[in-house]
């Protein structure tokens, strides 16, 4: 008995591979922005950065470039996965960054939370 030919389907653009060319993207678009400090918008995205997450900054579009990397080797749908442990990392690395200040007497810890933030935001986007 002869087997019947099954026509399989070409997808043009899958959902992974959206997903690896806008994270590149992304990535090199904040590289360039937050590396160069060119123009109004990199000046201004620097300073909101650099006051909320500090020198962590520049790790942001090395991490992200990376996640695209390993999507696009792997193949594999598990994009949300790998940007949650990215942003655990992420504020890992601020807590610590920000017991180190603490300890070094940059910041004082015996004010109100409210102004310890100010005071670590006005830190950060001073650089």
């Amino acid at each position: 008995m002869a087997k019947k030919r099954r026509y399989k389907k070409k997808k043009t653009a899958s959902k992974i591979d959206v997903a690896v060319v806008t994270l590149i993207v992304l990535s090199i678009l904040l590289g360039v922005l937050i590396y160069t400090k060119s123009g109004v918008i990199g000046l201004k995205l620097n300073e909101i950065l650099g006051g909320m997450i500090g020198i962590i900054q520049y790790v942001l579009p090395i991490g992200i470039f990376a996640i695209a990397i390993k999507l696009a080797c792997n193949g594999k749908d598990e994009i949300t996965a790998k940007l949650v442990q990215y942003g655990v990392l992420l504020i890992s690395l601020s807590i610590v960054f920000s017991v180190f200040q603490i300890s070094s007497g940059e910041l004082q810890s015996n004010k109100e939370p409210s102004e310890v933030v100010k005071d670590a935001y006005y830190l950060g986007s001073r650089k």
